[in-house]
């Protein structure tokens, strides 16, 4: 909707003023309705210091620009006639130009300032013609311009959600969503409400089993037979609390094929829901599967969040990779204030995934990285010695005996003294006396000492991981260290060590086994199995335990319960979040504290 100004007032001024003026503004009113711009400005420029005309000859020269493509000039005289006509009742036509303008110039800082000045529909009608038809990359550019504008941030959700599942930014998505309490509709919430007395889960893992006779396929796959026995022990939990579920194992067995043969039978369209597969081509089958038939599969193992991104319908029950990252750098962010200098390694491709979105997360929040490399064997050593090779730095010998004890006092200075050479001869130079001259030097690490405020490692590596602690024990100051809890099985490594050198733990896979309820489970498992359950165990437990519940509350698409980003507090694990992402956004933080491990974020709390 745009502006016209009022008729009724213009015949009133009309009527009062001389011939000359008003001829020469309708006739540049009639050149401007014609289209002819060049000539309706001549007319328009004379009447410029008018004393009726003036305002409105200004707003249609400057109209007449923006028609012509003039967009800097046009702007350029809106707001010269903004100073030079301040009482002009007419000065809403000029914001709302203004901010078409100012928009179309991609000084989008401005635009908001001009459409605080619209009336509210006048406003909306604005929003509407410029930001409803605006491409992603540049609707985000504006965003970041003003991002405290809930109508901007509405918008740039609305795009967002129309992209294809695998390119919405979740983190963004899931920031705008919380911020501005956006509601997101996507198109899994608009699926239908499906409940059911008893659900039908299937699960689609390698479980490379032909049969008991054969004890090692068993012993082959310790891993998925103990995720598969939490599950069973999560079914019989739940029966008692009134809530049915059946669950269908399927083998995988690796292999595509199987898993397309397994399709072709019709076995899985009486599933309400997808747990697996775990191997590329299984996983390709099944997901395929699942965006087609609007069945939601979830992967009970992996952190590789590349296997969900096509599929909109499929979640990861672990956190990702680049979530680890992320929620890593959040707990550095709150923790490394003092000193935001950091350095940041990684191994694998695995790795690298975690370090990127680290190093994304914390230089949003003002870090900056001096270092970033990957890192092999040879590399880690290298990185060793630029922490702990040191250089000497000799002091005035001319400092009074005073002055180097006082120096002597001061925090981190070690001053050391050795016999002066002469620099010509090699030999000891001594005084009057005969006593040998002293100097006076210091050693000094080349990364100089409390120069960094901490280290990401991120590496599985028991080498790796070594050389790192050893150099932190090697320098003795305040430089933090963030790894993996994988560094709590190194056997090389002392629990005490990793203590006092305040190491935090990036630790997705952490079980809470400090509650009454996990001393009942725990009886449970070895009365059933004879040995305490390990932490495959316990993820196929709460998995299951979860979805049971979810199933009950929200249906055969659970999902619509994740959507509003609350914690479901954990039988055995920390808890799960998901919001608008696809993965558990709850990932532990953990330290050694009275050689106990020691969650974080509880102990902030």
């Amino acid at each position: 909707m745009k502006p016209v100004f009022s008729v009724i007032l213009l015949v009133f001024l009309l009527s009062g003023y001389g011939q000359s003026g008003q001829s020469e503004y309708l006739e540049s009113k009639r050149q401007f309705a014609l289209g002819n711009f060049a000539a309706a400005k001549l007319g328009f420029q004379n009447l410029f210091e008018d004393d009726v005309f003036g305002a409105y000859a200004s707003f249609y020269y400057a109209l007449s620009l923006y028609n012509e493509g003039e967009l800097r000039k046009a702007y350029d005289m809106w707001r010269q006639a903004q100073a030079n006509f301040p009482k002009w009742d007419q000065r809403v036509e000029v914001s709302y130009w203004l901010a078409v303008t100012s928009f179309k110039l991609e000084r989008y800082a401005v635009t908001f300032e001009y459409l605080d000045e619209l009336p509210t529909n006048l406003r909306h009608g604005v929003l509407q013609e410029t930001f409803e038809k605006m491409p992603y990359d540049k609707l985000l550019k504006a965003y970041q311009s003003n991002p405290d504008s809930r109508d901007l941030a509405s918008y740039l959700v609305k795009v967002l959600m129309s992209l294809p599942y695998g390119e919405i930014d979740q983190e963004l998505l899931s920031e705008l969503s919380g911020r501005f309490n956006i509601e997101l509709v996507m198109e899994e919430v608009d699926l239908p409400e499906i409940k059911k007395e008893r659900y039908a889960v299937a699960i689609v893992l390698p479980f490379m089993f032909e049969s008991f006779e054969d004890p090692q396929s068993v012993i082959r796959n310790s891993i998925i037979w103990d995720v598969y026995l939490g599950m069973k022990k999560a079914q019989e939990d739940l029966q008692k609390e009134g809530i049915e579920l059946s669950l269908f194992p399927f083998d995988t067995k690796k292999r595509g094929d199987v898993t397309q043969r397994l399709i072709a039978s019709g076995e899985l369209e009486k599933a309400d829901v997808i747990i697996g597969p775990l191997y590329d081509q299984p996983n390709t089958v099944i997901s395929n599967y699942s965006t087609d038939h609007q069945l939601t599969m979830i992967n009970p193992l992996s952190s590789n969040g590349e296997i969900i991104r096509n599929n909109p319908y499929a979640y990861l029950f672990k956190p990702s990779y680049q979530t680890q990252g992320r929620m890593a750098a959040k707990y550095v962010s709150e923790n490394f204030i003092d000193n935001k200098l950091a350095f940041v390694f990684y191994e694998t491709d695995r790795d690298s995934v975690l370090a990127n979105a680290y190093l994304k997360e914390i230089e949003k929040n003002g870090f900056f990285v001096v270092r970033f490399e990957r890192l092999s064997n040879e590399s880690a050593q290298q990185v060793q010695k630029d922490f702990i090779e040191k250089y000497e730095v000799r002091l005035d010998t001319a400092y009074a005996e005073e002055e180097i004890d006082s120096i002597r006092l001061l925090p981190g200075r070690l001053v050391k003294t050795r016999p002066l050479r002469s620099k010509d001869t090699g030999e000891i130079m001594k005084n009057e006396e005969g006593e040998e001259v002293l100097e006076y030097y210091e050693e000094r690490f080349k990364v100089e000492e409390d120069s960094i405020g901490h280290i990401l490692v991120a590496s599985s590596s028991n080498l790796l991981a070594n050389n790192f602690i050893s150099l932190s024990e090697v320098r003795n100051d305040t430089i933090g260290i963030v790894g993996y809890k994988d560094w709590l099985e190194f056997s090389t490594v002392s629990y005490n060590q990793l203590e006092r050198l305040g190491i935090a733990f990036i630790s997705p896979g952490l079980y809470n086994r400090s509650t009454p309820f996990y001393e009942e489970l725990r009886d449970s498992f070895i009365a059933s199995i004879g040995r305490e359950p390990g932490e495959y165990h316990l993820t196929g437990y709460e998995l299951i335990y979860q979805l049971g519940h979810l199933l009950k509350e929200h249906g055969s698409y659970f999902q619509r319960g994740l959507r509003g980003g609350k914690i479901i507090p954990g039988k055995v694990m920390y808890g799960l979040k998901y919001g608008t992402f696809h993965d558990n956004q709850i990932v532990p933080i953990t330290k050694l504290e009275e050689l106990r491990l020691v969650l974080q974020h509880d102990k902030k709390e």
